[in-house]
């Protein structure tokens, strides 16, 4: 278990939930996100308000929060930001580039920092989708920008053999963007919305908080059971019980 880990995206959500996970196990956490989150301004979290989107102060802000050198062991890049759900057709270029700007750009300028200036980094986290890989009609730039996540985490791996990558798939989650979606109304077009509102209130569809503990340990168990570079599903994994 490291004893300080860094997580993007901490205001709401899954971030948020891994962050007081972490916290409970007594570990510090370095959080990030536009806004503090609710209740977990604790001793041993270190929150820092930052637009992971703005390239042009980026280095500066990542400085001042993280320091130099950097102490985390772990870093969790799970900030990111769903596009409207629609035909690839009908969402504009530059939703796509906002989209493509969060999702991937800011993880690759997140690490372009980190890796030169966190001598004790040992493992990188990057929180992706099913939605990457499916390929499903309506995710459009979201799933772009998992699938590109994917390969940028595989890219970063060779590059960085003393790191080990993952790209995380958490499946579905009850957070705003699940909200968002089973919210839609019934639609033809997209036959993966009637899916997530049967997930809806049942296990497979859980809480942040209860499924933070075991993502926890998934991530753990990664780091030495899986190969580094390589996208998973939690769901999936050989030894995680249902």
């Amino acid at each position: 278990m490291p004893q300080r880990v860094m997580i993007t995206g901490t205001s709401t959500g899954l971030g948020q939930a891994l962050t007081t996970a972490y916290l409970a196990q007594q570990v510090e956490v370095w959080g990030c996100s536009r806004r503090p989150p609710n209740g977990t301004l604790t001793e041993g979290f270190h929150f820092q308000p930052i637009d992971l989107t703005d390239q042009a102060t980026l280095p500066a802000q990542l400085e001042r929060w993280l320091g130099d050198p950097c102490s985390c062991e772990l870093a969790i890049l799970n900030a990111g930001m769903l596009s409207p759900f629609e035909d690839m057709q009908r969402v504009s270029l530059e939703t796509c580039r906002d989209v493509m700007e969060l999702n991937l750009w800011s993880n690759k300028a997140i690490l372009d920092w980190l890796l030169p200036r966190a001598p004790q980094l040992q493992q990188v986290v990057c929180i992706s989708s099913g939605a990457g890989i499916s390929g499903n009609r309506g995710w459009n730039a979201y799933a772009i920008s998992k699938a590109a996540l994917n390969m940028l985490t595989k890219l970063y791996a060779q590059e960085c053999p003393q790191v080990h990558f993952s790209a995380l798939a958490p499946g579905s989650v009850v957070t705003a963007m699940q909200d968002y979606l089973c919210n839609l109304p019934p639609d033809e077009r997209f036959p993966t919305l009637a899916l997530h509102r049967q997930r809806r209130d049942t296990g497979e569809m859980p809480q942040p908080t209860h499924l933070a503990p075991r993502l926890i340990a998934a991530i753990e168990q990664a780091r030495t059971r899986l190969p580094s570079g390589e996208y998973f599903d939690f769901r999936q994994l050989p030894w995680e019980e249902s």
